[in-house]
């Protein structure tokens, strides 16, 4: 087998280092049916924790080893793509805009400001407006008017866990269960289609917005790419209003192009792209592309090779929309740190998103390695259940002993990326795709 070496910034310190990150990815490459396999040790879950920003963020330790994984699937990206420039951290990506921003979560507030924990009348949920439509939906919701989180809170409090969840996803609001799920047998389903030769530089069209589907297609950008980002003139990624420099981390060195899909003729240029791609990404509700005609299954058996990777918040099953703070909450994360400290909190900053990001470029890499011809599904809280992996029953032992071994590390945070390339205006490149 092929040996990579870790891609994981290693402490020069006596601090410990371990195996959680190899062991990750090679579970993962497994997995994949790659041959590829890594051995190089990795920084101590905790030490990542810490160098990462999240401690900071969070402002508690996280007692499960989801830094090291993360770390795991940046070696197994590595061990497919050698000569690549990525990342020296999985780590550094999942806390990178909090960074940047210079936010923390505040009590049962997130990071970004926009989502909060709230006890129900039998349980516990996260709500997470991030829209500016979304307060127009309380109403609907709640079935009662509350005019600011306070006043959603007390409705909130009286009101059946189920009943709230359920209703939220009728009407398109991000709302989720505060619970631990079992942890899912794959994170990953893969329906194979008809292969082709393998391209060095595949054409990739992302029409995913924010940030998981974007942080992949830079990753795959870095292996070798070529990225056109699709995006609609009036609604374009919510992303390009936040901040620049994250925005630019994960969009630079991609072209540009602007379509509006309820548009007959631009739908037929959409089209056209979508068969000249290599690789699809998406990142819409299930039945999204589906009402204009966009079938995966039917794009990639007409083009051998291809590749489609749908990204939903629960799966194509679910018609359910999520966002990676409330995901965080429904794959468990509040609930290990209630068991590990006392109080539930939200982790790290939208936390679900740089997981899955990975989690996705691997996933395409590795059939990309293999010829093409799938359609790859992911659900966002179960990739993310997955990489927090086996959770012990003693996290508050584990919490103030991770807490010791990062306390005892004085060195400097991850080193903060740069972008790379240019980061073009929306529709920049209309002309050079024909669009």
């Amino acid at each position: 087998m092929k040996q990579a070496n870790s891609c994981a910034v290693l402490s020069e310190t006596d601090l410990p280092k371990t195996h959680h990150a190899a062991n990750y990815a090679n579970h993962l490459l497994s997995e994949l049916g790659c041959l590829e396999q890594v051995s190089a040790l990795s920084d101590h879950p905790a030490i990542a924790w810490r160098r990462s920003g999240l401690l900071r963020t969070t402002k508690l330790m996280l007692p499960v080893p989801l830094t090291a994984h993360v770390d795991g699937v940046l070696m197994a990206l590595r061990a497919l793509c050698p000569k690549a420039d990525l990342p020296d951290s999985g780590a550094l990506l999942m806390g990178e805009r909090a960074r940047l921003r210079k936010t923390i979560r505040n009590g049962r507030q997130c990071a970004g400001g926009y989502g909060r924990l709230m006890d129900t009348a039998n349980g516990r949920i996260a709500v997470n407006l991030v829209r500016e439509d979304d307060w127009g939906l309380i109403p609907a919701w709640l079935e009662d008017a509350a005019e600011d989180w306070d006043g959603i809170t007390k409705i909130v409090a009286k009101k059946d866990t189920a009943f709230l969840v359920n209703r939220a996803a009728e009407i398109g609001l991000a709302v989720a269960e505060d619970k631990l799920p079992d942890r899912p047998k794959s994170w990953v389903s893969i329906k194979r289609f008809e292969k082709a030769p393998r391209k060095t530089n595949p054409l990739i069209v992302d029409l995913s917005g924010l940030w998981a589907g974007p942080l992949a297609s830079s990753l795959l950008a870095m292996c070798g790419a070529k990225v056109v980002k699709v995006e609609s003139p009036t609604r374009p990624d919510g992303m390009r209003l936040g901040h620049k420099g994250f925005y630019a981390l994960l969009n630079a060195g991609k072209d540009c192009v602007a379509l509006n899909f309820r548009d007959a003729n631009d739908l037929a240029k959409l089209k056209a792209l979508l068969d000249r791609a290599d690789i699809v990404i998406e990142a819409s509700r299930p039945r999204a592309l589906r009402q204009l005609g966009i079938i995966a299954e039917e794009f990639v058996s007409r083009k051998p090779g291809q590749i489609w990777a749908r990204l939903t918040a629960y799966g194509q099953s679910a018609n359910r929309i999520g966002f990676g703070d409330d995901i965080g909450i429904s794959a468990g994360l509040a609930s290990v740190m209630e068991a590990a400290h006392g109080e539930p909190c939200f982790v790290g900053d939208a936390i679900a998103d740089p997981v899955n990001g990975v989690h996705l470029a691997i996933a395409i890499q590795a059939m990309l390695s293999q010829g093409g011809g799938a359609v790859i599904d992911m659900s966002m809280r179960d990739v993310l259940r997955h990489a927090i992996g086996d959770v012990a029953n003693d996290l508050s032992i584990i919490a103030k002993t991770w807490k010791a071994i990062a306390d005892e590390d004085k060195a400097a945070l991850y080193p903060l990326r740069k972008p790379q390339g240019e980061v073009k205006a929306l529709g920049a490149d209309n002309t050079v795709w024909q669009c």
